[in-house]
């Protein structure tokens, strides 16, 4: 068959998606079957721990606007959350992904238009995102945007996890849906829409309109809004498949950032490693092994000393962690990078007494493990930070 004939991409006998070729229902079924390796970020699995107070409200605040521009009263839309409208402009504030998505269901419940989780998604940029968002605007190449986003996604207050894949002439953005699924299916569908708009505002934030998708795959059925989808991502649309996700030409990895700055990337690095480690010190077991090394007067302390203070055996202590995908080594050297980068940001202390706080009886040891978590010496990081605070 020739790439050119055109065919309506089906499922299940039903129209869901508009005229397109061949050639991209053949995209569609490599995007659903091929055998992609994924590396979903360590973190995901805490991912549904969606209770922590982790986030600043501009999630919330954007589905409520839209809310206020179709009728409803901001007390009708964080109905439930706990939060009022004061909360939404204050930057002290800190929210969960719960609150956010409930904020989402009253969305669902109370406006009738279906485009308000697409709305959604245009509305958040970039800029929204923090210290996340400007990284990723610096980055020099859309490849390493991708690698970061994924690397930092717990920055993103995510309601689900999320990775990229690279093919033969395509690169497809993949969404891990399973705890959206696990949602009213209204709730689930309106999270995936505002996911899939939002990385396209992303993306177009970075590099201009010019940046289109040409596939776009759904792990549900079409629903009555179908038109939508092509109109908001302007590419085809497929539904009913084995997975979601939204589909690039390859060389889009390539493409350098309108912002691109390697050295406000470089330093956006390491704030954003002390960001994720602030939050796994409040996540799960894990974090609380965090708190309590924190919290021991040696943070080179041995895992005997931990399962001590925890009222528990070493081999409990090991197999909980192992439980949450982590280990007592990876916990212990984010607790000394916590406390090492602390200390070389807040106070005047020498590289070498920095070194035997942060739980290193060797300051050589210490340098080459410093260079290994952030690329570069204490000394120039502190540095770094200084021209930060400066700026």
């Amino acid at each position: 068959m020739e790439a050119s004939r055109e065919a309506i991409v089906t499922c299940n006998g039903a129209c869901v998606c508009h005229r397109t070729t061949l050639a991209l229902v053949l995209a569609a079924i490599r995007l659903l079957f091929a055998p992609l390796h994924l590396a979903i970020c360590p973190m995901s699995y805490r991912m549904t721990l969606t209770d922590e107070r982790l986030y600043p409200p501009y999630k919330i605040a954007a589905v409520v606007r839209l809310l206020l521009d179709d009728g409803v009263s901001t007390e009708e839309a964080l109905h439930g959350t706990g939060l009022d409208d004061q909360a939404l402009d204050d930057a002290s504030c800190l929210t969960s992904i719960e609150q956010y998505q409930q904020v989402c269901s009253s969305a669902v419940s109370l406006s009738q238009d279906p485009s308000i989780s697409f709305r959604v998604g245009e509305r958040l940029h970039l800029s929204d995102y923090g210290m996340y968002g400007l990284l990723l605007m610096s980055c020099e190449s859309v490849r390493d945007y991708f690698k970061l986003a994924v690397k930092y996604q717990l920055l993103a207050a995510p309601t689900m996890a999320f990775d990229w894949a690279e093919g033969d002439g395509d690169v497809v953005w993949i969404w891990a849906d399973e705890t959206a699924r696990e949602l009213p299916q209204d709730l689930g569908i309106f999270l995936v829409e505002q996911q899939f708009v939002q990385h396209v505002t992303h993306l177009r934030d970075v590099l201009g309109a010019s940046c289109q998708p040409t596939l776009a795959c759904f792990a549900y059925p079409a629903p009555a809004h179908r038109d939508l989808y092509s109109q908001y991502l302007q590419c085809p649309c497929v539904f009913d498949c084995h997975r979601s996700g939204i589909q690039y030409p390859k060389e889009t990895l390539a493409r350098r950032p309108y912002l691109a700055n390697p050295l406000a990337a470089t330093m956006l690095q390491s704030t954003c490693d002390g960001l994720i480690a602030h939050i796994e010190a409040s996540l799960g077991f894990a974090g609380k092994v965090h708190r309590t090394l924190r919290h021991l007067s040696d943070p080179g302390a041995g895992m005997k000393a931990v399962a001590t203070a925890l009222k528990m055996t070493d081999r409990t202590l090991r197999r909980r962690l192992a439980d949450e995908g982590t280990s007592f080594s990876t916990i212990a050297y984010q607790v000394k990078y916590c406390v090492a980068t602390q200390h070389l940001k807040d106070s005047q202390a020498s590289i070498e007494q920095i070194a035997a706080i942060a739980g290193f009886s060797d300051p050589a040891n210490f340098r080459r493990a410093f260079i290994r978590w952030t690329s570069m010496t204490p000394a120039q990081f502190r540095r770094q930070q200084h021209r930060l605070a400066t700026m």
